[in-house]
């Protein structure tokens, strides 16, 4: 694939939590004269042309950078309440040519989604809603083994909410929900809340 280099020099940020899959993607844009620059933190997002991140960091983000987001296989493809300016998705074991590709397409003015993920995605988005049964005296979503408050955080996850507007329903700090989700994956065992989301009832054009 042959990537076109302009004069003004692209700055990709990355906010991503693996540090091999950082390393990759600092070799491939760095490698087609691309700069990069690493958030520091969670939330902390630097000044750059297009963020490359995580899809459960997402939320994290406050700015209105063009954003890529990783997703790591095609079973967790949900997004909840988000202020991102998504532009494109791809799965991290998808050739480089598919990171590149989508990078160009963002500076272009478009979107890119990785073709692998595109069949989940228009399952999603085609789900009947609401669910057979819903309605407003339909039962809150429970999972076994968790506490009352973890399965009121469960409940409003699959409405879609974000940590904070989570932190708002329940009036408490949105730390308080960061750690009862913690507490939610490791019981039931899930990698991510996008994992999470995408196990549960609820509205998913585009939202988990």
């Amino acid at each position: 694939m042959t990537v076109q280099r302009t004069t003004a020099i692209t700055t990709i940020g990355l906010a991503i939590d693996s540090g091999p899959v950082r390393r990759r993607l600092q070799r491939l844009f760095t490698g087609v004269g691309w700069r990069t620059l690493e958030s520091p933190a969670p939330g902390d997002v630097p000044r750059c042309d297009v963020l490359v991140t995580d899809l459960h960091r997402l939320e994290d983000v406050r700015t209105a950078l063009p954003t890529l987001a990783l997703v790591s296989g095609t079973g967790a493809v949900g997004l909840g309440a988000i202020s991102a300016d998504l532009r494109a998705i791809v799965d991290r074991d998808d050739l480089d040519g598919a990171f590149l590709t989508a990078v160009q397409e963002i500076l272009a003015g478009h979107g890119w989604v990785s073709p692998t993920l595109i069949p989940p995605l228009l399952r999603h988005l085609h789900r009947p809603w609401p669910p057979a049964g819903s309605g407003a005296d339909a039962a809150p979503v429970r999972l076994a083994g968790l506490t009352a408050r973890e399965n009121e955080v469960v409940a409003l996850v699959a409405r879609g909410m974000s940590n904070g507007e989570i932190a708002a329903e329940l009036h408490v700090a949105e730390s308080t929900v960061k750690f009862h989700m913690s507490n939610i994956l490791q019981k039931t065992g899930l990698r991510d809340r996008s994992q999470l989301a995408a196990r549960l009832p609820g509205p998913l054009a585009w939202s988990a």
